[in-house]
């Protein structure tokens, strides 16, 4: 469970924002920039790649973590003991 205190979320959160600002900075400038053709469409396309690895990655990070988390506190609604062969929840 990602608490809002945890100090190793707060500076996870605090690089992830720096890269995305910087992703975004690349982008904007490479989108407006008129000097060179080739080094702006470089731009561009490094800072999107730069924007889905990092929230990529920042996704994964967070629902490991939630899981491995929540894994030593409560069983889930898929440990259940009461579910179908199916997975609904009905033993029909």
């Amino acid at each position: 469970m990602l608490l809002k205190g945890d100090p190793r979320w707060t500076h996870r959160r605090r690089l992830v924002y720096g890269t995305v600002l910087l992703a975004w900075m690349m982008i904007l400038i490479g989108a407006f920039d008129v000097t060179d053709r080739q080094v702006s469409s470089q731009l561009v396309i490094v800072g999107g790649s730069l924007l889905t690895a990092v929230l990529s990655g920042y996704v994964f990070a967070s629902t490991f973590d939630d899981k491995w988390q929540r894994a030593d506190r409560e069983p889930s609604d898929f440990d259940s003991q009461d579910r179908g062969a199916d997975g609904d929840g009905l033993d029909c």
